[in-house]
């Protein structure tokens, strides 16, 4: 452990330490959420270009949340399908077969290309605009658990200020490492990052080329006698290129007094460096018959991916925890890095977010675990599976291949992950569901967005733009035709009793007469800062014959989260009868909690007691800060 230096003391609820993407998704929502948070990146910059660059389609719907999709849509490329090329029965390099990028029922049918600065750039606008920034350039050097000195701030991090020289002593709460393959904190934390599968060393480059290749503009994976190719189309007439190093390029290359390295700057061939020549030489032999000249390059790299996970995504005390690479690896040619560590992150600050404020008890904290690591397991047995075909090129337009691609697609974009059973989710269904529906109501699923008719002024809107990230639960009431019926009725007068699962757990009566202030993506309303749940009315009748104050309480008070689904189409996508109605509860990450019937929104209440803190307990009455944390961090 460093000694004692005198210097800044800084207090934090939550240090995030690394800010690429998934340490920028983790520091932003914990802002939106209220919690005291810092972030601190080692580089004087943040990156400017190359590196991740396809967000899939789930990943889309996320940001869309924060209200981020728009800008980064808008200097992106929408990579709509994939082009499989290979020898054909002479030898000769053909199309295969051209797919659907994405088949998943989504918004966004599509990967949206755009370079990892683009991303991080929006992040750190957002941060910016909420009067937060990244602390540049700071290390992490060590951390220790404090003892019981200090139990309100169980962790003190020694922070290297590069720009000062000093080492500040940082005092927090918990601490998320977001800091890469890498990672100082769960080196620090001894938790290890086992292998799984072949160790692969990968060229990368973004660049402009005069080519005849026809499918330039799709997303192309190319197998020939030569080796092998992944283009990826840029937005600017570009395109991203990988190209997996052989034995003989990686003995060229580490001989070599610069290793391949090249600046992230704009490099032309004729001062290319030793790794751009391999690169050029590699796609020339691959792309044959057709012209690949590379004219531009705006970034190139190598680097080695050695796929494996962390036996524990959380330290012993449940205060440090993991995200992205620094506690799961995978290869680039699914484009899934980038994804899922912000899934990570997106999945683990809401519950922080719950505990810190007293309103759930430390032990929602554990599923974070359980449900990322189940994830990330599934990736990495489907990547050493996809490697393997991908590595045998006479498997190209095998029964195998075609079925392991298609059975990726739900896998891949995202909206096919689903959490196993746990303390969040509840796979028994007590409501009718209809599993043959494109999107049936299933627990652990993410919830698929509808198209809906505002009651209270006819306004279409699609549900993603009315369910900004504000760390609260949302319970969908789907209604069809039941508005007049005594179950509806009855349900209405259980959600205005003491018992009742939107204001059961509320810290501030006050909050539980208010009326709901209309919010979405672009605008929030601070009087509903201290709710925890979002009431979401659906139905199927006419919004033009009913009047919105004459629906029974509690629903005038929500009357902005009263919709119309015209026609029903949101009923039946998600399997929903309109004769028979059914209770959604959706966590606020998105995934599906339980679904159950109109008759029981009890449920809903059983269901949040077994995590939540009663209005009369503190986090403090579970040991939230812990009595006995050790003195230092042998904690393996």
């Amino acid at each position: 452990m460093p000694p004692s230096i005198p210097g800044v003391n800084v207090f934090t609820d939550v240090l995030v330490v690394g800010a690429g993407p998934s340490g920028y998704m983790a520091a932003l929502t914990l802002v939106r959420y209220g919690v005291d948070v810092r972030i601190i990146d080692k580089r004087p910059v943040r990156i400017r270009t190359g590196h991740a660059s396809g967000l899939q389609p789930r990943m889309q719907e996320i940001l869309q949340t924060l209200n981020l999709h728009d800008v980064l849509n808008a200097n992106g490329n929408r990579m709509s399908e994939t082009a499989f090329w290979g020898p054909d029965a002479s030898g000769r390099l053909s199309r295969c077969t051209v797919g659907a990028e994405v088949t998943s029922n989504t918004l966004y049918p599509h990967v949206l290309v755009t370079d990892q600065g683009s991303t991080e750039d929006a992040f750190d606008q957002e941060l910016n605009a909420r009067g937060h920034e990244v602390a540049r350039p700071m290390e992490l050097v060590h951390y220790t658990y404090h003892g019981s000195s200090d139990p309100h701030w169980p962790i003190t991090a020694y922070v290297r200020n590069y720009s000062s020289g000093a080492i500040e002593v940082w005092h927090t709460k918990y601490l998320i490492g977001a800091d890469g393959a890498a990672s100082i904190v769960r080196h620090i934390a001894g938790i290890v990052q086992q292998p799984n599968g072949s160790e692969e060393v990968w060229a990368v480059a973004d660049v402009w080329a005069d080519t005849d290749f026809p499918d330039i503009r799709r997303r192309s994976a190319v197998w020939a006698t030569g080796g092998g190719c992944i283009l990826m189309p840029n937005n600017d007439d570009g395109f991203r290129v990988y190209v997996p190093l052989q034995a003989k390029h990686l003995a060229v290359l580490d001989g070599s007094i610069h290793g391949g390295f090249v600046q992230p700057s704009v490099v032309l061939p004729e001062n290319s460096t030793l790794l751009f020549e391999i690169l050029q030489q590699c796609i020339r032999e691959v792309m044959t018959p057709f012209r690949m000249d590379i004219t531009r390059v705006s970034w190139i790299s190598r680097y080695r991916v050695h796929q494996g996970i962390s036996d524990r995504f959380v330290d012993s005390l449940q205060r440090v925890y993991l995200v992205g690479d620094a506690c799961h690896v995978q290869s680039p040619k699914a484009g899934q890095s980038m994804n899922l560590g912000m899934m990570d992150s997106f999945n683990l600050t809401w519950k922080i977010a719950l505990v810190l404020n007293d309103m759930a008890k430390p032990e929602l904290l554990e599923t974070y675990q359980l449900e990322r690591r189940h994830i990330a397991n599934q990736f990495i047995e489907f990547d050493i599976k996809f490697a393997h075909i991908y590595l045998q090129k006479e498997a190209l337009g095998s029964p195998e291949f075609f079925v392991v691609w298609r059975q990726s697609h739900g896998f891949i974009s995202g909206c096919g992950h689903r959490y196993p059973e746990g303390l969040l989710t509840r796979s028994s269904v007590r409501a009718r569901i209809n599993q043959s529906a494109p999107e049936p109501l299933t627990p652990g699923k993410r919830f698929h967005t509808m198209t809906l008719t505002r009651h209270m002024d006819g306004t279409v809107v699609d549900l993603l733009e009315d369910m900004p990230s504000n760390g609260r639960f949302h319970l969908f009431i789907f209604a069809g035709k039941l508005m007049t019926f005594a179950v509806f009725k009855a349900m209405a007068n259980y959600l205005i009793s003491d018992d009742s699962p939107l204001t059961y757990f509320l810290r501030s009566s006050e909050t539980a007469s208010e009326s709901f202030y209309s919010e979405n993506i672009r605008q929030t309303g601070m009087s509903n800062r201290n709710r925890y749940l979002d009431l979401f009315l659906v139905h199927t009748s006419n919004h033009l014959e009913i009047e919105l104050c004459k629906l029974p309480k509690p629903f005038p008070q929500w009357g902005s989260r009263v919709y119309e689904d015209v026609g029903g189409a949101g009923h039946m996508s998600h399997g929903v009868s309109e004769r028979d109605g059914a209770l959604a509860l959706v966590r606020p990450d998105g995934h599906i909690a339980m679904v159950t019937n109109l008759d029981n929104a009890r449920g809903v209440i059983d269901y949040l007691r077994d995590f939540m803190l009663e209005a009369s307990s503190s986090s403090s009455d579970y040991d939230i800060f812990g009595a006995d944390f050790p003195d230092s961090n042998s904690l393996a």
